[in-house]
C-alpha cells in the first residue's frame, strides 16, 4: 500500500499554530519537532506550493520590499484535511539508522571506526539533551492544552535521547573492552 505524503499534514499542523513562510516552517520545525520530523527546505517549499494549488493554504502576507517573502496560512479546507488525517491511526514508522546498520555489517577491522562513530553519537546525544532541557524550560510555564501536548512530545524526545546515550555508552564499553565483549557474559 502506498504511504500518504505526511509532509503536507505536518505543514498544515504547523500552520495551524501560526502563519509562516517556507523558511520559517523549516526553522520552526527544526527547533520544535526536529527530533522526530525532518524535512529539507526544498521539500517543504515544494509541498507548500502543492498545498496552495490544492487550496489547503493561502498566502496571507507578502512582502514586496527587499527579499520577497510569502507567509502562508491554513484555509478551512486545509483544516478539514488536517482534522481528517489526525483522526486516522498513524502508519507504522519506517526506521532507518545508519549507525546501527554499520555496526551490524561490520567486522573486527572496523571497530576503531565504530568506536569513533559511537563517541560522536554520545556527544551529540549530550548536546541534544541540553537543548531539549532548554526548550522544556521555555514551554513549561505556559498554560493550556497545547503546551501539555508539546510537553508530551518533548518527554518522548528526552527519553529517546537518554536511551541513545545510555546505549552508546554500553556499546563503547563492549567495543573498548580488552576481551572484546567477553566481560559481560
Amino acid at each position: 500500500m502506498k504511504r500518504i505524503n505526511t509532509t503536507h499534514f505536518a505543514i498544515l499542523g504547523l500552520l495551524r499554530i501560526r502563519p509562516m513562510s517556507a523558511y520559517e516552517l523549516v526553522k520552526f520545525s527544526k527547533e520544535s519537532i526536529g527530533l522526530f520530523w525532518n524535512e529539507s527546505y526544498g521539500h517543504i517549499h515544494k509541498s507548500i506550493k502543492q498545498l496552495e494549488l490544492d487550496g489547503a493554504v493561502t498566502v496571507v502576507e507578502e512582502t514586496t520590499k527587499g527579499r520577497p517573502k510569502k507567509v502562508y496560512g491554513i484555509t478551512q479546507p486545509g483544516r478539514e484535511q488536517l482534522d481528517s488525517w489526525l483522526a486516522q491511526a498513524p502508519e507504522e514508522p519506517v526506521m532507518r539508522n545508519e549507525l546501527l546498520m554499520k555496526i551490524f555489517v561490520s567486522d573486527e577491522r572496523h571497530v576503531p571506526h565504530l568506536v569513533s562513530y559511537l563517541e560522536e553519537e554520545l556527544e551529540a546525544s549530550q548536546r541534544l539533551s541540553a537543548m531539549l532541557a532548554g526548550i522544556k524550560a521555555m514551554v513549561e510555564p505556559k498554560e493550556g492544552h497545547q503546551a501539555r501536548l508539546w510537553l508530551l512530545t518533548l518527554e518522548y524526545g528526552e527519553r529517546y535521547v537518554r536511551m541513545t546515550g545510555d546505549w552508546c555508552q554500553f556499546a563503547l564499553n563492549i567495543l573498548t573492552d580488552a576481551d572484546r565483549g567477553h566481560g559481560n557474559e
